[in-house]
């Protein structure tokens, strides 16, 4: 507790039972009356933001932390008006309670799953270990034998054939399910072990099972084996024949004899074609991208654009133009472009390279800004216009920057057209949740493997490339100009190959652009214009009974007046031409006209119909519907009618259901992502001290135990956490929950080799002062070293914060849970009203995030 300086303490002070009081009855009313302002106006906004979370998604038990609060805020304003200032320790402690308490409630984390759900988990982890690599083509022998389930009196020749070489022989000719049956083999590979398997007359294969074992066999030095088998439930009992009828089952036995050198299996195969379908994309949307990114930063760049009103709004217009763009992510991009120019490649390059432009244009554009303004002004001085300052001031001083911050760019590309394909059907992606869906866990797995190599070495080159050119290469005094010439030629020459190969693989067309113009304008009309107001509505109907055939009933005149129908004629047969006409309604309102069953049952008379004219009429030409028509089975009095029913407005406008839906799972993403980074940087923080070499040592141990972790850091931040999620969702079910381990599973390695690196660039100074006075590892630790990370560790955690707030609106895509789930579903509905509230709310959500956690930065870095 401090004494609040006499600067700041006013000459008169009040009452310490009146500040307090006032404090009671509305919360921070005391400190703002002793003139803290800010201090009065926080408590106040911490206990309307806490009472908010807890009506909206909480627990009973959490007001008492809200009261805790109060009752603290009462006390601090007593001890405020004696001059005193409590430190804030306590509500702040209590605040984070109800916060984290109320993220754990609405991500549904419940570790008992984590238990539970292990053994669905298990075989993704034993598929790392045992992925689809090399295989040695093989020999094959089969060998078939048809046998019937059950036995019938007088028994039917099989459907199927046996074969003669190989050849199996059965004991008998049918047999029931759990009977033995003695097989006997021929003309197989002699010594050599074989599979038993078992088909069903529809084809579906399993392995037979012996003493819960996959049956075996071993041939003898004349290729001959011996097994008894149990005749399996191969059919379901729903399924069985009738009394008196059978079935063709077969017996399958199979030997598969290795020869030859080992080859890459048909999974490595595709699995290689999909990396290069994967860096084909990356590459195309990073070069189209950065080209098209250009103009756009000289327009987003203050200091080019700032000198008269024309330009600053141009500006404006640009920048907020690219941070909208760059606000949503790009698998939302994919899918609207899968709308836009249906599933694909180039659906999935246009994605990444949308989302290129604005990003490179921002950093571009920031580039742009920070560049030296002496050479413009200079320039500007001479009398030179806009576009010579930019081509002889200011270009010159970008090009490094620029290289630098596409190659940056083209490493996030690669990592995303990984994942591209969960939405647009293209890149190893596509491969990686076809595979999980089908349980090919091996396929899986080597999938994942490839994309942690590639990856990693990728970000290797790239990161290679980055140093040379921020450092710079000076020119070798012994290479002929002819040398260095011909070594660009080549290099030119070798990326233009792979730009026209990227394009034939992405499979460009921009006439798709055109025409599915329609389904992308009516979605970015949607999107302009979002579902965030509704209006209360009325529901009415009238309608009109119709005889079919006229013989039921003599229909009853319609109303003289008010709403009515009007059917000429009024009854009729099936097919007869009907008009229908609506008298009296609302005028310019739509209506839907309909074939009513007596049960409530009812058929639109036609889709997209109708409006009310002027004067409330509608009118629709048709035929009689055989919906209509009456049996003679039917009960007396029974008969279809024409009804048009419309909806009228008894309200003001008020939020939709919408907007509400779209702000609880707002709250829900956002607290996905706090979580996320908070257990991930509380693990990532003890282990990057293993990762740092300055910690670790120049020894034998320290350096493999550096390295090992190292390598596990940089092959695991690979994996995107759209790829995560899928086996978490397998591991703990499919929600919100699923989501926050996979952004754990992803943040750990990405902040642990962060963190590492600030571990390494510390001052060794307070290190070696430490260290000189006898200090252990520990105490240098704790007093010289960790004093230095804390501020960029804090930098760190909010900058994966911000990360996680994008990748958390996504992640439920496929099972992650939080907003990116709902926004899927309305798209697939076609509800882009709705989507668009969705996209909305995540550049909210995103731009606020961004800023405060920028501020936050600032201040710690």
């Amino acid at each position: 507790m401090h004494h609040i300086p006499d600067a700041s303490t006013p000459s008169k002070q009040p009452p310490s039972w009146l500040s307090a009081l006032l404090s009671l009855i509305l919360p921070g009313a005391g400190q703002g009356y002793l003139g803290f302002y800010a201090r009065g106006a926080g408590i106040l906004v911490t206990i309307l933001g806490l009472t908010v979370l807890i009506l909206w998604r909480g627990n009973a038990a959490l007001w008492a932390a809200v009261l805790g609060i109060w009752v603290w805020n009462v006390w601090d304003a007593w001890q405020m008006a004696r001059g005193r200032r409590p430190r804030m320790a306590i509500p702040a402690l209590l605040a984070i309670l109800v916060i984290y308490s109320l993220a754990f409630i609405t991500t549904e984390v419940q570790p008992r799953r984590m238990v539970t759900g292990w053994s669905s988990m298990a075989p993704y982890v034993r598929a790392l270990f045992r992925p689809e690599l090399f295989e040695y083509p093989t020999e094959d022998r089969v060998g078939s034998a048809p046998i019937l389930v059950p036995c019938v009196e007088p028994l039917p020749e099989p459907s199927r054939k046996p074969t003669e070489h190989p050849r199996l022989i059965l004991d008998k000719p049918c047999a029931s399910v759990g009977d033995p049956l003695t097989i006997r083999g021929e003309g197989f590979f002699p010594n050599f072990q074989g599979e038993l398997w078992w088909v069903s007359p529809i084809g579906d294969v399993q392995r037979v099972i012996v003493d819960h074992q996959p049956a075996t066999f071993m041939t003898d030095d004349q290729g001959r084996f011996e097994i008894t088998i149990i005749v399996p439930l191969a059919v379901p009992i729903s399924e069985q024949p009738p009394p008196g009828q059978t079935q063709t089952h077969q017996i399958r036995a199979e030997q598969h004899k290795p020869y030859g050198n080992p080859q890459p299996t048909q999974t490595l195969r595709l699995i290689w074609e999909k990396i290069g379908e994967t860096i084909a994309l990356a590459f195309l949307a990073t070069v189209l991208g950065a080209v098209l990114a250009l103009p756009f930063s000289f327009l987003a760049a203050r200091n080019l654009m700032y000198h008269n009103r024309v330009t600053r709004g141009v500006y404006y217009l640009v920048r907020t133009a690219l941070n909208i763009v760059r606000s949503i992510e790009t698998l939302m991009w994919a899918i609207i472009f899968a709308v836009w120019v249906g599933l694909g490649p180039f659906g999935g390059m246009l994605a990444l390279m949308i989302h290129t432009i604005a990003a490179l244009g921002k950093l571009y554009s920031e580039a742009i800004e920070s560049i030296d303004p002496g050479p413009i002004e200079a320039l500007r001085a001479t009398g030179a216009n806009e576009l010579q300052v930019i081509v002889y001031a200011v270009v010159p001083q970008i090009l490094p920057a620029f290289a630098s911050f596409t190659l940056y760019r083209w490493d996030i590309n690669v990592r995303m057209s990984t994942v591209i394909g969960l939405i647009s059907d293209a890149g190893i992606g596509f491969l990686v949740i076809q595979w999980i869906r089908l349980n090919r866990f091996s396929a899986m797995a080597t999938a994942i493997l490839a994309i942690m190599f590639v990856v990693t070495a990728l970000d290797y080159a790239s990161s290679l490339i980055r140093k040379r050119l921020i450092e710079g290469v000076p020119p070798r005094p012994d290479r002929s100009p002819w040398v260095t010439w011909g070594i660009r030629g080549v290099v030119i020459g070798l990326l233009t190959v792979i730009f026209f190969w990227s394009w034939h693989v992405a499979e460009v067309d921009f006439t798709e652009l055109v025409t599915g113009m329609p389904a992308g304008m009516r979605m970015a009309k949607a999107f302009a214009v979002p579902d965030l107001f509704d209006r209360p509505t009325e529901a009415h109907a009238i309608r009109q009974p119709l005889p079919v055939p006229c013989s039921v009933m003599t229909p009853p005149p319609p109303p003289s007046s008010g709403p009515r129908v009007v059917l000429e004629p009024a009854c009729g047969q099936v097919g007869d031409p009907l008009t229908i006409t609506g008298y009296d309604l609302p005028p310019h309102t739509q209506v839907s006209i309909r074939w009513e069953m007596p049960d409530g049952s009812f058929l639109r008379v036609k889709s997209n119909c109708c409006t009310t004219d002027d004067q409330g009429m509608v009118q629709v030409h048709t035929r009689i519907s055989p919906l209509m028509e009456i049996t003679p089975e039917s009960p007396p009095g029974h008969v279809g009618y024409v009804g048009i029913h419309w909806e009228e407005i008894v309200g003001g406008p008020r939020l939709s259901k919408t907007v509400k839906t779209v702000a609880d799972l707002a709250l829900v993403t956002l607290l996905m992502a706090l979580l996320a980074t908070t257990f991930s940087s509380a693990i990532a923080m003890p282990l990057s001290f293993f990762a740092a070499r300055n910690v670790m040592g120049e020894s034998l141990p320290g350096r493999i135990i550096y390295n090992l972790f190292r390598l596990g850091f940089n092959l695991t931040r690979s994996v995107e956490p759209m790829i995560l999620v899928l086996i978490m969702a397998a591991w703990v079910g499919a929600g919100p929950f699923a989501g926050v381990l996979a952004l754990i599973f992803n943040n750990i390695p990405n902040l642990g080799k962060l963190f590492s690196e600030t571990i390494e660039d510390i001052d060794p100074g307070p290190v070696e002062a430490i260290v000189a006075t006898g200090a252990n590892k520990l105490q240098t630790l704790v007093y010289a070293v960790i004093p230095q990370l804390v501020p960029p560790f804090l930098a760190f955690i909010l900058y994966q914060w911000d990360i996680n707030i994008r990748m958390s609106t996504v992640i439920g895509f496929v099972g992650g849970g939080g907003i990116g789930q709902q926004f899927r579903l309305w798209v697939g509905l076609n509800q882009y009203d709705k989507a668009g509230a969705a996209v909305w709310a995540i550049v909210i959500m995103v731009w606020s995030m961004d800023y405060l956690s920028a501020r936050a930065r600032e201040k710690l870095v």
